[in-house]
């Protein structure tokens, strides 16, 4: 019987459990993301040890990250697809034992071809099953109303990790070098995703026998309405919707990658200790567990492309500042500027997904548009250290990031609603 409206509304059906049990999916999604923000965050701490060790240039040591970002970007597809078939719980074991042993490996680098594989491509190839994509598909099958603010409330994981993890690790740099902070990060992957996946996650609501979770007003405005599109993967991609999407995502990417792998270097350029700007950095990880709710939540409002295109143009104000200055006040306030924006599309994909094209699928198509995101990501970390290395400066990079900003702005305009979603052709 539907509830009041405003009230959860369920179907009542059997199952173990006397509460819903996507709360408890909720949870576990976050505190994988803790782990997956740490990781995937944290290589700007080692490019200047490693510099410092073994005399390599930040452009050819930022190439691992390049690496690792297009490998981590197809994986997210393939890792998706596996999710449709299998499930979390065996996805996600998997991913984080083969996550461990790269990083297990990259702490026993000692050379440019190790780094890359090593860290560029099986790092890459286990995170890529425990990251935002897989984890946020995953919750959105749990909850038909509300997608997109509960994406974020599980990525706020992913911002806490950032923000706990890089000043950890730079500590930990202090005290146990390089080596040692790297095989103690290998050991928290472990130790902590696999328990959860085991115990916790399960693919779907039918799997414990009760429905997705939907209020009693998204219950009442469905009522009469044709269900959900389930669009199928190849349709998905040819729509004009997933094109704007697709550009947003992979100015996003640029834009992301190059400032979590450069702002330490920069910073430390321009006379901050490697401590405290990986306590700038670490600052800004915190501040996106406002930007990854808040953005969110105003598209349950005003729709996709409003919110996103207002988070390029505060990024415009960011890359701005750091192309007149390199004072304190000014990488603080660019840093927090960042920071705010910087997981705001993060839940959106999945949330996009299942509102655009259905949950069927929600794993690969998801994982297509993280795809490009991190296409996007691994350009931008390339061409941030190759530009540095050429003119000694990181000003062209900020110009472009800039440029992409108003683009990006414009870009988002062109979302639209799914009862607009129309092939390409």
């Amino acid at each position: 019987m539907p509830s009041r409206a405003g009230f959860p509304h369920r179907a009542r059906s059997p199952s173990a459990y006397p509460f819903f049990y996507g709360w408890l999916i909720l949870l576990g999604g976050f505190l994988i993301l803790v782990v997956d923000g740490g990781v995937r965050f944290s290589f700007g701490v080692l490019v200047k040890p490693l510099a410092a060790e073994f005399g390599w240039d930040r452009g050819a040591i930022t190439f691992a990250y390049t690496l690792n970002m297009l490998v981590f970007g197809f994986g997210q597809m393939v890792a998706g697809r596996l999710l449709d078939r299998y499930g979390p719980r065996l996805l996600f074991s998997v991913s984080a034992l083969v996550a461990s042993a790269g990083l297990f490996l990259t702490a026993r680098t000692n050379s440019i071809p190790e780094l890359y594989l090593y860290y560029g491509v099986v790092t890459a190839v286990g995170v890529s099953g425990i990251t935002i994509g897989v984890v946020s598909s995953t919750v959105s099958r749990w909850f038909k109303s509300l997608r997109g603010l509960i994406g974020g409330v599980a990525v706020t994981g992913t911002s806490f990790g950032h923000f706990a993890v890089i000043p950890a690790l730079a500590y930990s740099l202090a005290h146990f070098g390089w080596r040692g902070s790297w095989t103690g990060l290998g050991i928290l992957v472990s130790a902590v995703v696999v328990p959860v996946a085991l115990a916790v996650m399960k693919k779907e609501p039918a799997d414990v026998s009760q429905s997705p979770y939907e209020t009693g007003i998204a219950a009442a405005r469905a009522a009469g309405a044709p269900p959900a599109a389930e669009l199928p993967p190849r349709e998905a991609f040819l729509s004009r919707s997933f094109l704007f999407v697709a550009v947003a995502y992979f100015i996003c990417g640029f834009q992301d990658f190059f400032f979590v792998t450069h702002f330490i270097p920069f910073a430390t350029d321009a006379g901050l200790t490697n401590q405290h700007a990986s306590n700038v950095q670490g600052l800004a990880g915190l501040l996106s567990l406002l930007g990854v709710l808040a953005f969110p939540a105003l598209t349950e409002k005003a729709g996709h492309g409003i919110p996103l295109s207002f988070m390029f143009v505060l990024r415009a104000v960011c890359f701005g500042l750091l192309m007149f200055s390199s004072g304190e006040t000014a990488l603080y306030t660019a840093a927090l500027l960042m920071g705010f924006t910087l997981m705001a599309t993060a839940p959106l994909a999945a949330a996009m997904t299942g509102d655009y094209y259905g949950v069927r699928n929600i794993g690969l198509i998801t994982g297509a548009i993280l795809w490009v995101h991190h296409t996007g990501g691994a350009l931008g970390a390339l061409l941030g250290g190759l530009a540095y290395d050429a003119t000694g400066s990181y000003a062209g990079m900020f110009l472009a990031s800039l440029l992409m900003a108003f683009t990006g702005a414009a870009v988002c305009l062109g979302i639209r609603p799914p009862g607009r979603t129309i092939p390409c052709g």
